[in-house]
């Protein structure tokens, strides 16, 4: 992936015949207004709402010249960035979650991972996950907020044209990115029973079959009532990591609309865009699949050391 960045930029500098004119570093920062569109369609996937998230980030601008750029052309830069960029999307009230990230949540608190099971215990998790085939997914009235903590590393190019003699200046940009994943989280609150629809009343107990009850109550007496608990009352919600659930790493596009402030060889700026990236976050689309981008408003300062 950087290797393809890297070429595109230099295919572009060799093109033009192009050289640096003025070398700039800057910093910005601002607010991202993050979405998870659908990619494949489930319930999971469905009915994600915006969420505000902090971005910020270094930057180093390149001031070119092409060789075949005429006077009235406007002047061009190379803009190379390494940003935090906050995203995600939030859902609020009845909505789907997938059933098989609840069963590995019971399987942690029966006895840790598979392995280390006892063959009861094994058995009653195979009980559970062959139910779990004909309920993918189950219903909860909670507030869920999706947070990706992403690293993204975009090249732009900029066209700029000068606001008469005036410092102000405006600009356009846009370019690819590539983003690597930090950490991903669902952040829920409230307190809810486990619903096998979205209309809330027959939960996830009822309609558990009674021949896998009565195995469960016979091979693991002492954790039954636990399983029948999370099936059939309230349920406290917390904080999941579903970092691991997530791809690590993205590739797409982004692009800016700015104005900025001359002042001698520094400038002040403001900007808005957005990014989206091509690849679907998810690993596994069994709960569906979404992409992921956010427009944006940022703010900065750049500044010249020559």
């Amino acid at each position: 992936m950087r290797k393809y960045i890297f070429s595109v930029s230099f295919i572009f500098l060799i093109t033009c015949g192009l050289f640096a004119q003025d070398v700039k570093f800057g910093i910005r920062g601002g607010m991202n207004i993050s979405n998870m569109s659908v990619a494949k369609s489930t319930p999971v996937s469905e009915g994600y709402k915006s969420r505000l998230a902090p971005g910020w980030g270094l930057f180093t601008e390149l001031q070119i010249t092409c060789a075949a750029q005429s006077a009235s052309n406007p002047k061009v830069s190379l803009r190379f960035g390494v940003e935090y960029s906050g995203m995600g999307g939030k859902k609020d009230g009845m909505q789907a979650l997938p059933t098989q990230r609840l069963i590995s949540e019971m399987a942690s608190s029966m006895g840790g991972g598979i392995l280390g099971m006892s063959p009861e215990l094994q058995a009653g998790l195979g009980q559970l996950m062959a139910w779990s085939k004909f309920f993918p997914h189950y219903y909860a009235n909670v507030e869920n907020t999706t947070k990706f903590d992403y690293v993204m590393i975009p090249v732009v190019a900029q066209f700029g044209w000068n606001l008469g003699q005036s410092p102000w200046r405006v600009y356009v940009n846009a370019g690819p990115f590539v983003s690597f994943l930090l950490s991903g989280k669902l952040e829920t609150k409230g307190k809810s029973y486990l619903y096998s629809d979205a209309s809330g009343t027959t939960t996830l107990w009822n309609v558990f079959p009674e021949e896998a009850k009565n195995i469960l109550a016979s091979q693991l007496p002492d954790i039954f009532p636990a399983i029948e608990q999370t099936l059939d009352s309230e349920k406290n919600f917390d904080t999941t990591k579903i970092t691991g659930e997530m791809k690590s790493a993205n590739f797409g596009v982004t692009g800016n609309v700015g104005i900025r402030y001359q002042c001698k060889h520094n400038y002040f700026f403001l900007e808005v865009g957005g990014n989206y990236g091509f690849f679907t976050v998810q690993q596994n689309d069994a709960n569906g699949s979404n992409r992921i981008g956010a427009a944006s408003v940022m703010a900065g300062y750049a500044f010249s050391l020559f």
